[in-house]
């Protein structure tokens, strides 16, 4: 069976991210910080995801920092269903992306959080849509293990 592939450079971020809210139930800032980040690990990566990549998401299972895992899964082609995709405790906006030879560790900037935290989470979303991406986070590659 012929696995899809991810073209970042084909991706529109407005209709991934309305994909996402069909997936997700309802448009976050947590949501799209995933698929931001998935997209950004997809390219620095040079993956086309599905079964190209491993995620290990550190969000742990509880809202509202755990949406980000829908944004990953939809963004990268990753699922649970699949099992290339992981969660941990610990309720931290970050996640360790994997593909080959190279790996990338990318977090949501300190700072960030406290913003979501006092906005409406609609005007919080589009506002995360339209920061990019240095801004929002930081981001090392590592070499596979």
């Amino acid at each position: 069976m012929k696995m899809r592939q991810i073209n970042v450079a084909e991706i529109d971020l407005d209709v991934l991210a309305a994909r996402a809210v069909e997936f997700h139930g309802h448009l976050g800032p947590y949501l799209v910080c995933g698929v931001k980040m998935g997209l950004l690990a997809l390219r620095l990566l040079g993956s086309h995801g599905y079964t190209e990549l491993t995620v290990t998401a550190e969000t742990g299972v509880t809202p509202p920092v755990s949406c980000l895992v829908d944004g990953l899964q939809i963004a990268t082609g990753c699922t649970l269903g699949k099992g290339n995709i992981s969660v941990l405790g610990g309720g931290h906006p970050r996640a360790l992306f994997r593909a080959k030879d190279k790996s990338v560790a990318i977090e949501l900037r300190p700072g960030w959080p406290e913003k979501f935290a006092q906005m409406d989470g609609e005007v919080a979303a589009q506002m995360v849509q339209c920061t990019p991406e240095e801004e929002l986070f930081t981001w090392r590659l590592l070499p596979s293990s």
